[in-house]
């Protein structure tokens, strides 16, 4: 479950972290990025619970790191999702594989966007100087992003409904096909 109860939007913000960063550093242990060979386990929800929510009973904090340069006149760049073990909790109610589930799906979702993102920098050059466009670029997806997430709790009614769970499992996996060389 999540995003349910006091201050949605607000939360929605602050959980779904998208951090772009010059440096990379992909070796901090409180970090997962997405692979298809690994999910998510209880054991990587490192953060804290936070009981002052009654209505929350699990959440994934993951988002989407991109890192720039320039080289050859032209912006690279890299893309990936990732999920922060300290900033992910879970109660002791919601310790159950339907509720990890629908917290992987979260960050599978994650990952479909990453992909997107790739997809979509890889069909358009923006040259060095150009940051700021491609930041206006970057953020149209990233909002795409946080609307299929609320979209996904909204629809799953944050995992209560378990049919629609199934469907958005299939659609995620589906997608992530499509995109998958990306």
């Amino acid at each position: 479950m999540r995003y349910t109860g006091m201050g949605f939007l607000g939360l929605i913000g602050l959980l779904l972290l998208v951090v772009s960063l010059s440096s990379s550093s992909n070796d901090s242990p409180d970090i997962i990025y997405w692979t298809a060979d690994q999910q998510l386990r209880w054991q990587d929800f490192k953060g804290h619970p936070q009981y002052q929510y009654e209505d929350i009973s699990a959440i994934t904090s993951s988002g989407i790191v991109h890192y720039k340069g320039c080289k050859d006149g032209k912006i690279n760049f890299k893309v990936q999702a990732y999920f922060e073990k300290k900033e992910s909790w879970v109660k002791a109610e919601a310790l159950t594989s339907h509720h990890l589930e629908h917290e992987q799906i979260h960050f599978d979702i994650t990952e479909l966007y990453a992909r997107k993102l790739r997809k979509a920098l890889s069909e358009r050059t923006f040259y060095c100087g150009e940051e700021a466009a491609f930041e206006v670029f970057v953020e149209a997806i990233q909002q795409n992003w946080q609307a299929e997430q609320q979209a996904y709790d909204l629809m799953t009614h944050h995992s209560i409904k378990k049919e629609e769970q199934k469907e958005w499992y299939h659609k995620i996996a589906t997608e992530l096909v499509h995109f998958y060389h990306l």
